[in-house]
């Protein structure tokens, strides 16, 4: 979206329409809050007599299951945290733990001189989408995930043509 080159007036005009726009909104609000009001008035029971009284098969009063404790206190809340992360489990990550000693590049030396986060982001470059996350993240993923299974599976056709003249004919560095 391209910017509008405003000068004063303008910005002033501007102000004044946003300031006009929320005082409908308020006025409208407050008209709607009246109507509303009036519109509760059919469900007062007092203006209704019943012509037989209920009684039969229809409850009197309705029994409610009794709500039940809420006994998550900040106390038990930070003692399950605590006991998911003692656990290992990373359950609100999509990404897998690197290994150990991929980890242990971070610490050693610095980005500048070529190690730390960057060897270790060069190492974790070079893993399979598959190692590194639990699952697809991206529509991109799906179609190369699992590849290498696939890759495995497939045979070369044994009466598929070769390429005999590229590689007996021409010159290693491409020309002839």
């Amino acid at each position: 979206m391209s910017r509008i080159a405003m000068d004063t007036r303008a910005q002033n005009s501007w102000k004044e329409l946003i300031e006009k726009e929320a005082a409908t909104r308020i006025a409208c609000k407050l008209k709607q809050e009246e109507v509303s009001k009036n519109e509760d008035e059919w469900f007062d029971r007092t203006k209704y007599k019943l012509k037989k009284p209920l009684t039969g098969n229809l409850p009197t009063s309705l029994k409610f299951p009794p709500r039940p404790n809420r006994t998550n206190t900040i106390e038990e809340i930070e003692r399950l945290t605590e006991q998911l992360k003692n656990s290992g489990e990373n359950i609100l990550t999509d990404m897998r733990k690197p290994k150990k000693n991929v980890q242990e590049l971070l610490y050693e030396g610095f980005t500048k001189e070529g190690k730390g986060r960057y060897q270790y982001l060069k190492e974790r470059k070079l893993e399979n989408p598959e190692n590194k996350y639990e699952y697809p993240l991206l529509n991109s993923f799906e179609y190369g995930w699992k590849l290498n299974e696939v890759a495995q599976q497939y045979k070369t056709p044994t009466h598929g043509r070769g390429r005999i003249v590229e590689e007996s004919f021409f010159r290693r560095n491409g020309v002839f």
